[in-house]
Order: C-alpha cells, then sequence, then structure tokens
C-alpha cells in the first residue's frame, strides 16, 4: 500500500498518525474481503440465473425474480457494511483528532488519510460494486429473440395439424393466435374454435419486451443525449464558479469560450433529446405491431397516449 504519511520535513510526527495508518490499513483490508466476497458471490449466481431465466417457463418467471432478488439483497447487504464501517471507523477516526489549529505535516497527514480512505471507497468500492451489480442485472435480461425463434419453431410444427371438427378436412392456420379464435372450415363453412397452446400464448407477453430489446439502441442514444446534458450543465457550473477568484486573462477568455461552446452543445442536447425519445417510442411499437398485429389498433392507441404523456409536438 501507499504511504499516504511519509514525509521528508523534519517536524515531529503527531501522535496520533500511528492511529490513523492503523486505522486506513484495517479500512483497505476490510474493503478488500468485501470485494472478494461481492466476487465470490457473483462469479457463482450469474451463471445459475442465466440458466434458470433460459429454462424458466413460467411467463412471469416469479422464482427467478425471487432468487434474483435475494441475491440483489446480498448485494446491498455488503454495500450498507461499507457505509456503516466507513462511517464508523474511518469519519469518526478523522474527527476525533482536532484539526482546527493544524499545520504543516500534521494538517498534511489529516487531509491524506481522509482523501485515500475516501477514494478507496467512494471510488474504487463502488467501481467494483456497480460492476458486480450491473453484471447481475445483465443476467437477469431474457434473450426475448431466443424465445421468439422457439415459438416461430413450434407455430411451424404445428400449423399443419388440425382438421375441422366436422368433416375432418384440414384447417389452415396462417398466423400466430394467442388467443381462442373461430376459423372458419374452406370445405364445409363449420366454425371451429382453435385454442392455442402455451408457446402461442405467450407471444402476447414477451413481444413488448421483444420490441423494447431491439430498439435499445435508440434508447440508449436519447438517454446518451441527456446525460450529456446533465454533464455539460455542470461543467459550466464549475468553470463559473472557478471565474470568481480567476486573476489571469488568458485562462479566463480560455473558460469563457469553453462555457459557451458547452453550452451551444447543451441547447442542441435539449433539443435532440425529445426527439431522439420520440423516434424511438415510434420505432419500438413499430416493432411490437410487427410481433403482434392483431394487437396493432390498439397499440396505435397506447402510442398516441404515451405520446400526449410526454408533451411532444404532433
Amino acid at each position: 500500500m501507499f504511504n499516504l504519511f511519509s514525509n521528508n520535513r523534519k517536524e515531529t510526527v503527531p501522535e496520533w498518525v500511528a492511529g490513523l495508518e492503523e486505522t486506513q490499513q484495517r479500512w483497505f483490508a476490510f474493503l478488500e474481503k468485501l470485494e472478494a466476497r461481492m466476487e465470490e458471490l457473483c462469479t457463482a449466481a450469474i451463471p445459475e440465473l442465466k440458466e434458470m431465466l433460459a429454462a424458466d417457463e413460467d411467463t412471469y418467471q416469479r422464482t427467478f425474480y425471487k432468487i434474483q432478488s435475494g441475491i440483489n439483497g446480498q448485494m446491498q447487504h455488503i454495500r450498507r457494511k461499507a457505509y456503516d464501517t466507513y462511517e464508523e471507523k474511518v469519519i469518526n477516526a478523522r474527527y476525533a483528532v482536532r484539526d482546527g489549529s493544524l499545520t504543516g505535516m500534521g494538517s498534511d497527514y489529516l487531509t491524506g488519510f481522509t482523501q485515500a480512505c475516501s477514494d478507496r471507497y467512494h471510488r474504487d468500492f463502488e467501481s467494483k460494486f456497480n460492476y458486480w451489480q450491473g453484471q447481475l442485472d445483465q443476467a437477469a435480461v431474457k434473450d426475448y429473440e431466443a424465445e421468439y425463434r422457439r415459438i416461430l419453431s413450434d407455430f411451424e410444427q404445428t400449423k399443419n395439424s388440425f382438421a375441422c371438427s366436422q368433416c375432418g378436412s384440414p384447417l389452415t392456420i396462417d398466423r400466430i393466435f394467442f388467443i381462442s379464435t373461430y376459423i372458419t372450415c374452406p370445405a364445409c363453412k363449420t366454425q371451429n374454435t382453435f385454442e392455442p397452446g402455451t408457446s402461442a400464448r405467450s407471444l402476447q407477453h414477451i413481444a413488448r419486451s421483444l420490441a423494447e430489446q431491439r430498439t435499445r439502441h435508440l434508447l440508449a442514444a436519447y438517454e446518451a443525449e441527456n446525460e450529456l446534458e446533465r454533464e455539460l450543465y455542470q461543467a459550466n457550473h464549475e468553470l463559473k464558479l472557478s471565474l470568481i477568484f480567476e486573476k489571469d486573462r488568458t485562462v479566463t477568455a480560455g473558460k469563457e469560450q469553453q462555457i459557451r461552446a458547452n453550452e451551444i452543445r447543451r441547447q442542441e442536447a435539449i433539443s435532440n433529446a425529445p426527439r431522439m425519445y420520440k423516434a424511438y417510442l415510434r420505432a419500438m411499437y413499430d416493432e411490437w405491431n410487427n410481433i403482434t398485429p392483431d394487437l396493432k389498433e390498439h397499440n396505435e392507441k397506447m402510442y398516441l397516449r404515451h405520446i400526449a404523456s410526454n408533451h411532444f409536438p404532433s
């Protein structure tokens, strides 16, 4: 570990430094154990979650989500332990030192301790937590394309196996039905009730998710534009604050130019984001309609309500 308390100046090392050094070492070691626990938990859980999700025939995946919730609960417990320990050990140790009159080496020691422990937690530990949580979230994303292919395969294998209940003539099933439907016999005109199988019925439950999966790149582009607007706003806020005490005119001019450029791009993002989201919605509903054309009228009404609720121009 890098020793933040090393110093070549000939000053007396404050007595409390040894205690902070020990606290820092213990804190780093504690976080390493928590990180190892997260890695162990996730590397064991992720393959099982993927396998379970792929094999789960429950439309609502209730058992899967119950297990996933338990794993997420363990992750949050680990995170909470890090937070509680940081408050109890690091923050308390830092405030136990009276720093109001600290100067020179003493002030450097305390600043180094505070920064090192904070970075190890807020930057390093949180980064690893977010990585593993992201991996768990990804494991919970069902492959709806694979599910759709299975439904199509089942349909191809069974669509020619139905006959009229009255005369026995073959019935033509020309598309996937997911609700009970009357099929007219072309020979005797008898109305036959066609009951779709479990696979076909599941289509209406996965159609929107499949459409969203197919258009995720458009949603991601919108989210990135939205995030860029927030980042540019924050960047300009910090630049403006830095100008308050800036005396170098060259530096000031450079920062003001950057502020103007940021604001131009930020306004573009503000204008672009609604259009990008509307384009995503249109593409997603189009995909949804292609997957379940029988629901198109209903879906279009939903689309119009969605547009209206977001106050998009027509």
